[in-house]
C-alpha cells in the first residue's frame, strides 16, 4: 500500500510531512486505501492554510468516519464539489451536533461506489439551511407513509399532540380508529422548541423536503372528521420523494 505522504508529495513536496496533525495524517492514512485521487481531494479539505490546528483535527475526525461508513471494496474518492463544500461549512458547527451529523453521512455516500446517487448536489446548501428541531420532524416523518396534524379553529397557534389526543379521545367513533389517529398523529413536543412546529413545517416545504394535503385516508376515518368536525382541520404530512432521497443520503444511519 503506498504511502500517504508520498501520495502528498505529488501535490506539496517538504512541506507535508510538517503542516497536518497526527489526526489529519491519520485520516490521510485510511484515504490512501481508496487511491491517489482520494488523497488530493482530501488535502485540500485538509489544507492548514485555511483551518486552524485544532480544527484540522476535528476536519479529520469527520472525514473519517465518513470513509469508515463505507464498506472497503465500495469506497471512491469524493468529489472536490462535494467534500470541499462540506469541509468548509464544517467549520461553523459544532461537534457531533445533529448538523454535522448530516454533513458526515452526505461524505459518506459520495465515497460509496453502490449510493453515489443518493449524495444530490443540492443536498450540501439544504443541510446548511436546516435547524436541529427540523431534522428531528424529518426523522418523525419517516416512520410512516404519513402523519397527521390536526389544527383547531384555524389557528396559526402549534397544537401540542396532547390536545388533539384529547380531541380525538372524545370522538364517537371505534376505539380501533381512535388508535390509529393517535398513533399516526405529529409529536410537536418531540422537538426543542414545540411551537414553531408550524414554522418549521413551512420552511421544509418550501426546501420541497416535504408535502402535505387533507384528502381523506384509511376508508374516511379523516373523512368523518372534516364533517363532522368542521371546526378541526387536519392535514396529512409526509416526505416528498426528494425528501425521501435527501433522509436517506443524510439523515438515515448506515
Amino acid at each position: 500500500m503506498p504511502n500517504p505522504l508520498d501520495l502528498l508529495n505529488l501535490i506539496s513536496p517538504d512541506l507535508v510531512r510538517e503542516i497536518y496533525t497526527d489526526g489529519a495524517k491519520n485520516t490521510l492514512q485510511e484515504a490512501s486505501k481508496i487511491g491517489v485521487d482520494a488523497v488530493k481531494t482530501i488535502r485540500l479539505a485538509l489544507f492548514p492554510l485555511q483551518f486552524t490546528a485544532a480544527f484540522q483535527d476535528r476536519l479529520a475526525a469527520y472525514i473519517d468516519r465518513a470513509i469508515r461508513q463505507v464498506p472497503e471494496e465500495n469506497r471512491v474518492a469524493p468529489r472536490e464539489s462535494l467534500v470541499l463544500p462540506i469541509a468548509e461549512r464544517l467549520r461553523f458547527q459544532e461537534e457531533d451536533s445533529a448538523i454535522s451529523n448530516l454533513y458526515v453521512n452526505l461524505l459518506s455516500r459520495g465515497m460509496d461506489r453502490e449510493r453515489l446517487g443518493e449524495a444530490h448536489p443540492a443536498f450540501v446548501n439544504i443541510v446548511t439551511q436546516l435547524a436541529p428541531d427540523e431534522v428531528l420532524l424529518l426523522e418523525q416523518l419517516s416512520s410512516f407513509e404519513y402523519l397527521i396534524y390536526f389544527r383547531f379553529r384555524n389557528e396559526r397557534i402549534a397544537v401540542l399532540k396532547a390536545e388533539s389526543d384529547s380531541f380525538v379521545g372524545l370522538m364517537p367513533v371505534a376505539d380501533s380508529t381512535k388508535k390509529f389517529l393517535v398513533d399516526r398523529s405529529v409529536v410537536p413536543e418531540a422537538l426543542a422548541q414545540p411551537t414553531l412546529f408550524l414554522t418549521f413545517l413551512e420552511h421544509l416545504v418550501s426546501l420541497g423536503l416535504v408535502e402535505y394535503d387533507n384528502e381523506p385516508r384509511r376508508v374516511g376515518e379523516l373523512q368523518f372528521v372534516r364533517l363532522a368536525y368542521p371546526e378541526a382541520a387536519y392535514f396529512c404530512i409526509k416526505l416528498s420523494q426528494f425528501g425521501k432521497l435527501f433522509h436517506k443520503a443524510c439523515v438515515q444511519a448506515n
